[in-house]
């Protein structure tokens, strides 16, 4: 605990432009309100926590032409995933497979429409008022394909805890293989969609272009959460980091390790330059007329948004510049008690 790399980290070359929705501080304003309503923080202490990683402004800069409900909606989510990641990298869950577990079957549950049973908390409750709200103005093929991409999510937290409790660092290719749903990337993908009003066309979606273009954005997010938190999962003893996973994996230092997974973000930032071209070629092959076009180039936008929003967001939030240690967050697994 307590270690910090000895070395500067490289600024990163994410070649989108920086933008931020005019809606922020409305969206401040309302998730610090929810997340109090919802309990999910609760005390000076977590409440200033919660202002200093400032949520809302990742979320503002991730979708900078959201309507302000959208964004709002978007926050909410944005808030209760950090606040349930948290669960299981710092609470007591990160270090119990069956707490886990357990958190896992109720969220899936709420996911396919149950109930709120007596022991519901913060966590729970937030999530059911997430889902209500999101079942109220998405398409039906949006929401079962969300929270599709959220459950994976789930079981793969469960993956973490199960590596946390065997000490087991996973190699890079099993590390970069669950990455993307260790960060809830498919379902915050999602949202480009509800928030642009616009569902990709199933032949476009899933066309070989647009799937890199969905995958390469994903991976230059994560690798960039590897980079500039790299330093803040250090300190927490937390080994799920590509920087990480990489030099123990190559037996090379933890710089060496910054500067591949760097050359990683250029790469994978080209190939998505090249699918956004194939992409084009995809549109003339299914006829594709001009307003599918510009509904699925303003959702490709979108991922360049988050590419340059995530990256932006990381350098100025203080999840990363003063990160919290194990223990030190509230644990809401009382709520998993029948």
């Amino acid at each position: 605990m307590g270690e910090v790399a000895d070395f500067r980290l490289p600024a990163l070359n994410i070649p989108y432009p920086s933008r931020i929705n005019p809606f922020v501080k409305e969206a401040v304003d309302h998730t610090a309100l929810w997340a109090r309503r919802m309990k999910l923080v609760d005390g000076k202490l977590s409440v200033a926590r919660f202002a200093g990683e400032s949520y809302a402004r990742l979320v503002a800069r991730l979708y900078p032409e959201a309507s302000f409900p959208d964004l709002a909606l978007a926050t909410d989510l944005n808030s209760w995933f950090h606040v349930y990641d948290d669960q299981f990298e710092l609470a007591e869950v990160g270090r119990d497979p069956e707490l886990a577990r357990r958190w896992v079957d109720k969220t899936d549950a709420l996911l396919r429409g149950g109930r709120l049973d007596r022991s519901a908390g913060p966590v729970l409750r937030g999530l059911a008022d997430i889902r209500d709200r999101f079942r109220m103005h998405a398409s039906e093929a949006w929401w079962n394909r969300f929270a599709d991409h959220f459950r994976l999510c789930f079981e793969t937290a469960v993956w973490e805890v199960e590596n946390r409790v065997q000490g087991r660092i996973p190699d890079t290719d099993s590390y970069i293989e669950h990455k993307l749903n260790i960060a809830y990337v498919p379902p915050s993908f999602d949202v480009v969609e509800f928030v642009e009003h616009f569902d990709v066309p199933e032949a476009i979606r899933t066309s070989e272009p647009y799937r890199r273009l969905v995958l390469e954005a994903g991976h230059v997010v994560v690798c960039t959460n590897d980079i500039i938190g790299l330093n803040r999962e250090l300190a927490q003893g937390e080994f799920h980091n590509l920087v990480i996973v990489l030099s123990n994996d190559a037996g090379c230092s933890l710089e060496e390790a910054v500067g591949r997974v760097n050359d990683m973000i250029s790469s994978r930032i080209e190939r998505f330059q090249s699918a956004k071209q194939e992409l084009l070629i995809v549109f003339d092959e299914l006829g594709v007329g001009h307003n599918t076009r510009e509904g699925t180039l303003r959702c490709v936008t979108g991922l360049e948004h988050w590419m340059r929003g995530y990256h932006d967001w990381a350098l100025e939030s203080r999840r990363f510049s003063d990160p919290i240690l194990r223990g030190q967050v509230p644990s809401f697994h009382d709520e998993l008690l029948d």
